[in-house]
């Protein structure tokens, strides 16, 4: 009985040894390796030197001639952008003098409402005064008269103390001047009265005599008063009459 024995060898020396045995004689016959013949191991793996590089991919025509006329559209886009951002800013500028304009008339506008309202304000104020002088001048005059009375029948009470007429008199008196002052303080008439010793003004004061003295101090001082000043609206209806010190 013939056996048939296959071996291979192990090493890898490029060639596969093929053994055959029939009985005792022993057959071996070299088996050429094939082309592109994997290894055994493994996988062969290309080495750097035959390494093949991929082909690039080389565009049948340039990009800057393919979208040309998109780069010259773009420009015009551009060029006409900024016309407009031109346009937009010269737009701007002149709103801007028109609002400066604009708010300097309304200054000027509010400037000319104010004055007018002053000057208007004013005419009323001088309107009134002419109509109201003459009446306020009649109770100024009126409460001047009670006040004079009042200081002679205060000068009579001290010889006749007890006199009750004389009293009542006066009391009588005294409630009457204090309600015409009130009408005229309620019609905004202040009433100045000066005092001894005062510096004679000549917008308020009117001089009915001077009184002799000798101390140059004394010069152009109130000596007394005989009824005070009566102002309207800053105007003086009636000035206060006094007498004043005259320095020899």
């Amino acid at each position: 009985m013939n056996d048939f024995t296959e071996s291979i060898s192990p090493e890898n020396t490029g060639q596969d040894a093929l053994t055959f045995s029939d009985g005792d004689e022993v057959l071996a016959e070299t088996v050429p390796e094939p082309e592109n013949a994997p290894d055994i191991a493994g996988t062969s793996q290309p080495t750097e030197e035959n390494a093949v590089e991929p082909p690039l991919y080389v565009p049948e025509h340039e990009p800057e001639e393919e979208y040309s006329h998109v780069f010259d559209r773009l420009d015009e886009l551009r060029g006409d952008l900024l016309g407009k951002l031109v346009e937009l800013e010269e737009d701007i500028h002149t709103v801007n003098v028109q609002l400066t304009a604009a708010n300097r008339a309304v200054a000027v506008h509010e400037e000319i409402e104010r004055n007018l309202n002053n000057e208007l304000q004013r005419y009323k104020n001088e309107f009134y005064d002419k109509l109201a002088s003459p009446f306020l001048m009649q109770f100024i005059g009126l409460y001047i008269d009670m006040t004079e009375e009042l200081a002679e029948l205060r000068t009579e009470k001290e010889t006749a103390p007890d006199n009750e007429f004389l009293k009542a008199y006066i009391k009588s008196l005294e409630y009457y001047a204090d309600s015409v002052r009130g009408v005229l303080t309620n019609n905004s008439v202040e009433i100045h009265t000066p005092e001894p010793g005062d510096k004679y003004d000549y917008l308020e004061h009117r001089i009915s005599k001077t009184v002799p003295a000798e101390d140059p101090a004394l010069r152009d001082c109130i000596a007394s008063v005989k009824s005070s000043a009566f102002v309207y609206n800053g105007k003086v209806l009636r000035p206060a009459k006094v007498a004043v010190y005259k320095v020899k």
